[in-house]
């Protein structure tokens, strides 16, 4: 038996079993943009990319919405 205490998340961050990713197409239509600008953000460091193996990467659907929540004018 393991008498260590077990460390928690840091205040703010999320479990990763409690996080959603998707693929760039099915949720660039879900929020109205182009897939193109979903790696564009990611390029320039607004959001992260999750390269899960050469032809598949996932991105963290609450950041994504964060990000275009935050972006929105007006």
């Amino acid at each position: 038996m393991n008498d260590q205490p077990t460390a928690s998340p840091p205040a703010g961050a999320t479990a990763a079993a409690d996080r959603k990713f998707s693929k760039a197409r099915p949720l660039a239509t879900r929020f109205g943009l182009h897939k193109k600008t979903l790696f564009r953000w990611a390029d320039a460091g607004k959001i992260h990319r999750f390269k899960v193996n050469e032809r598949v990467v996932l991105f963290d659907e609450a950041e994504v919405l964060a990000f275009v929540e935050s972006a929105r004018v007006g």
